[in-house]
């Protein structure tokens, strides 16, 4: 491949640059030098969605370009880091880190479809994707006249919410602090959790939410959030939102708590004040009587038991006239 001087400037939008940089990593592309041709060629960007483990149709459809086709055609497929399918000297090429996951129609070439069927997606494919077809021209070898960049939006579903609570429900009693644990797998991209009960919100800022969310560039991901509450009649929902795929997965705790008869709750939160205030009120009486009446009639009793002695002694201690 003859390649292209670095001191050579053009001016092109960010995806003609990316698509410039990803069609350089394919040797032997371009025989006639890419900027003196680039200006001609057509360039247009497309999205596509994309399930992980089911397959993803990157689209690259030219008609006018399909019916000047002929044996000598070339087709690439490219990311900006890597190649990843192709087509030339008559034969499919293929990144065999995709295995046989890439395939390309070759059998509708002139009818201007050079789409890659991409199957068995993985996390890692979510990506731009060039796809460049060459034709050779007259003099100037081969050109490129057509460039279409697709990005694959790859996404998984999460599984349904699993949501426990610690202590178990038939330990609970109303109002006791109890541990509800939301767990979901398998999703991607990273998702938002959201609690809410039958009443109000409950804001994923509050301090008593914990989020716990396990990603990375080429895996799934697991989330698990715990919320502390206190236990009380009102239902609790744990949402797992999906933004790409617009997907809400949800799990809703309804609490199993003993009855309560309005009316015996009502006299339970209203006599244990009035006992105690009974019981302060009599205790402090006693002590009051006590030391009001009780110390006088202890003292009227020791003095007229001291005059008895005293007199006694008396009455033993006199001369015999």
């Amino acid at each position: 491949m003859e390649r292209v001087a670095d001191s050579v400037q053009l001016q092109m939008d960010p995806g003609r640059r990316r698509a410039l940089r990803g069609a350089r990593l394919v040797p032997g592309l371009f025989e006639c030098g890419l900027l003196l041709c680039w200006g001609t060629v057509p360039l247009s960007t497309l999205a596509v969605s994309g399930i992980v483990g089911e397959s993803a149709l990157l689209s690259c459809v030219n008609s006018d370009v399909g019916k000047r086709a002929d044996d000598e055609i070339r087709v690439y497929w490219q990311t900006a880091d890597h190649f990843v399918h192709a087509f030339y000297s008559g034969q499919e090429q293929t990144n065999q880190s995709y295995g046989n996951r890439a395939k390309l129609f070759t059998e509708e070439f002139k009818q201007g479809n050079f789409s890659l069927l991409l199957s068995d997606l993985q996390v890692s494919d979510d990506a731009d994707y060039t796809c460049i077809i060459q034709m050779k021209q007259p003099i100037l070898g081969y050109t490129v006249v057509l460039s279409i960049v697709v990005t694959l939006q790859v996404s998984a579903h999460y599984t349904e919410p699993v949501l426990t609570v610690e202590p178990k429900q038939t330990d609970l009693g109303h109002g006791e602090l109890v541990k509800l644990i939301c767990s979901s797998w398998g999703g991607y991209p990273e998702p938002t959790v959201h609690w809410t009960n039958s009443i109000t919100d409950i804001l994923d800022g509050n301090r008593t939410v914990v989020n716990h969310i396990n990603c990375s560039r080429k895996e799934l991901c697991n989330v698990t959030s715990i919320l502390w509450i206190q236990a009380t009649s009102h239902s609790i929902t744990c949402s797992i939102y999906n933004a790409k795929l617009q997907e809400n997965k949800t799990a809703t705790l309804f609490w199993n708590l003993p009855k309560v008869n309005p009316v015996s709750e009502l006299r339970h939160k209203w006599v244990t004040p009035v006992v105690l205030v009974a019981l302060i009120i009599v205790v402090s009486l006693a002590i009051y009587v006590f030391l009001k009446y009780f110390p006088r009639s202890l003292l009227t009793a020791g003095d007229v038991a001291a005059q008895q002695f005293e007199l006694a002694s008396l009455k033993l201690t006199d001369p015999v006239v």
